[in-house]
């Protein structure tokens, strides 16, 4: 007899269910290496946008209260003060007193939260850069605010994920059943 029949017949079906394991496994691990990526990927365009978001809103205040430090009473012809006056009934936006301290800060503020010097590259100085401004942008508005007697309610830049959520949107799939506690 040779030794290809004295060979146990069942050993294929024996070893089938780790042969089956085997295939399963490098499976899941491929395609949960790519569900990471993409998954990961969003993460970081969604954390990225309300970052940026927020500084947005404060590089908008800046740019308010930078405007309205730069409003000052101009001789102007009757023509266009009628049309100065008709636009300011349409929307007021008062004028802050001038002030040397409070011009300094406005202007610190702007440059720290100008689009164009902020980097959008995904490096460890550059995120660190950018979160450094960011504390340093709110510290700025929170002076600014205390100087001229402003809330911070209108200026709100807590990243939009660190916003309180409703109770409805703190399940991230919709489709799922509530659990029964029994």
């Amino acid at each position: 007899m040779s030794e290809d029949q004295q060979a146990d017949p069942f050993q294929d079906l024996f070893s089938l269910e780790d042969r089956y394991f085997q295939e399963g496994h490098a499976l899941g691990v491929a395609d949960g290496a790519r569900s990471g990526r993409i998954e990961g990927r969003i993460f970081g365009l969604e954390k990225g946008f309300d970052k940026f978001a927020a500084m947005g809103r404060l590089a908008g205040q800046a740019a308010v209260w930078e405007a309205r430090l730069s409003k000052q009473p101009q001789a102007e012809s009757k023509e266009a003060s009628e049309a100065q006056s008709e636009a300011e009934a349409k929307v007021h936006v008062p004028s802050i007193p001038s002030n040397a301290r409070l011009q300094k800060h406005v202007q610190t503020l702007s440059a720290l939260t100008e689009a164009d010097s902020l980097s959008t590259q995904n490096s460890e100085d550059a995120v660190s850069d950018f979160d450094d401004r960011f504390k340093r942008a709110e510290g700025k508005t929170k002076v600014i605010q205390s100087i001229l007697g402003e809330s911070n309610i209108a200026t709100d830049t807590a990243p939009l994920a660190k916003r309180p959520q409703r109770k409805a949107d703190s399940n991230m799939e919709d489709f799922t059943v509530p659990r029964t506690r029994g």
